[in-house]
């Protein structure tokens, strides 16, 4: 297993999908257990990212999110709307073990991966900088024992939804303090077609505060994978855009939906 990383392994190797499923993955709790939130009365975790979504799906129920850049599960949450309020699951992947021992306490309702997201085509270690909402990949190599650096495994995003069987993510979010763009050019998106068994993206927020190539670099990119697959939505509220975020859309497809 420690041979699955590198250029040589892709990401869908059976090997890999079932290393995820067996380390990776923890269960969501039960519907019917108790979140232990820090903040219970708090309608809205998220910084307006919930809202923007809202108004392309609508108050859809039922849907399937993967959140990467987790935090704590709670924290400035995009995704904890969707789920306490419309009976959304979906997956929470955090790289920081901190972060991660204390969205474990929270009880989501989601699937929860102590990884990140790869900002390869392929599976790899990395050496993480903790630092809590501010955590990403550092420039040093994985083995690297500087205070508050940790080495984590990384999988391409393709690979955690081929080990949960998902065909459709109804809300991808992505906030990896400057890897986002890495992580965009990962994803075949020459798979996102009106084939029933390809995968569907339905939206998608992504940070681009600390992309070092810019909001216009992360923007193109998404453009350029055609405009008959993706539609950029407009950000109204000039909030979202001092926030960093860019909201996208795809088509809507008549491909059924597994849940």
């Amino acid at each position: 297993e420690n041979d699955l990383n590198g250029p040589t392994v892709s990401m869908d190797d059976p090997r890999v999908i079932a290393k995820i499923r067996r380390k990776f993955l923890l269960p969501p709790s039960l519907r019917t257990e108790p979140y232990n939130l820090d903040a219970p009365l708090v309608y809205d975790t998220s910084m307006g990212q919930s809202e923007r979504i809202l108004n392309i799906l609508g108050e859809q129920k039922e849907g399937f999110f993967v959140e990467c850049g987790a935090m704590d599960g709670e924290t400035r949450s995009n995704t904890l709307y969707f789920e306490r309020h419309l009976n959304w699951s979906g997956l929470l992947v955090e790289a920081d073990p901190l972060n991660f021992v204390q969205m474990e306490a929270k009880k989501r309702k989601a699937y929860l991966s102590p990884s990140c997201l790869s900002i390869k085509s392929y599976p790899i270690m990395v050496s993480f900088k903790q630092a809590f909402n501010v955590g990403k990949i550092s420039e040093y190599p994985p083995g690297y024992r500087g205070l508050g650096h940790v080495d984590v495994q990384c999988f391409p995003l393709y690979s955690y939804l081929l080990a949960l069987n998902r065909t459709k993510v109804d809300y991808f979010s992505l906030d990896v303090e400057g890897s986002e763009l890495d992580v965009l050019r990962t994803i075949p998106f020459e798979k996102l077609d009106i084939r029933c068994d390809a995968f569907m993206l339905q939206t998608m927020s992504v940070e681009f505060v600390h992309v070092k190539e810019g909001k216009n670099a992360v923007r193109k990119f998404v453009e350029q994978q055609g405009s008959s697959v993706w539609q950029l939505c407009k950000v109204v509220a000039k909030r979202f855009d001092e926030m960093g975020d860019i909201n996208v859309r795809t088509n809507s497809w008549p491909c059924p939906t597994n849940r």
